[in-house]
């Protein structure tokens, strides 16, 4: 199987992978890298400026904040499927906290370079994956703002 064979059925395993047809998804792994990292390997520093977003393909990913008093804690684990980073992907900020392999862990990368040739060269392609970082950064400030809500009470 050629790697860009591969990085398509990776891709089409994703929550993102049933939003695109085969061309699409096609043209989507060409921007694309596939990276693994061992099990407690840190993948994201909090604080860094990288502009990745990264899909789970196998193992999971822990999410963890560090405090002002430097201890740290696990804010959510992500499992194969689910992806990553993209809120440093779409505003240019320091990321809002580190990333480390819960397990071992494969990999896709996307850069917000290559997102933007994707933009220029797939238009439509792009415009939907906006619309999937924006439902997707919907969905997760409606969980938190109930958080919010529920700690107030």
């Amino acid at each position: 199987m050629s790697g860009r064979r591969r990085i398509v059925d990776m891709l089409e395993w994703t929550t993102w992978g049933k939003e695109f047809c085969g061309e699409d998804l096609e043209a989507i792994s060409r921007y694309m890298s596939i990276q693994t990292y061992d099990k407690g390997q840190r993948i994201v520093e909090q604080g860094e400026v990288s502009r990745h977003m990264a899909f789970i393909i196998e193992g999971q990913v822990d999410i963890v904040k560090q405090s002002s008093d430097t201890l740290e804690k696990v804010v959510v684990t992500l499992k194969a499927g689910t992806h990553f980073g993209e809120m440093a992907f779409i505003d240019s900020q320091p990321r809002s906290a580190s990333v480390f392999a819960g397990s071992d862990v494969t990999l896709l990368w996307m850069s917000a370079e290559n997102f933007e040739r994707i933009l220029e060269e797939h238009p439509q392609i792009g415009i939907t994956m906006l619309k999937l970082i924006a439902r997707l950064l919907s969905q997760r400030l409606r969980m938190t703002t109930g958080r919010l809500a529920y700690l107030r009470t």
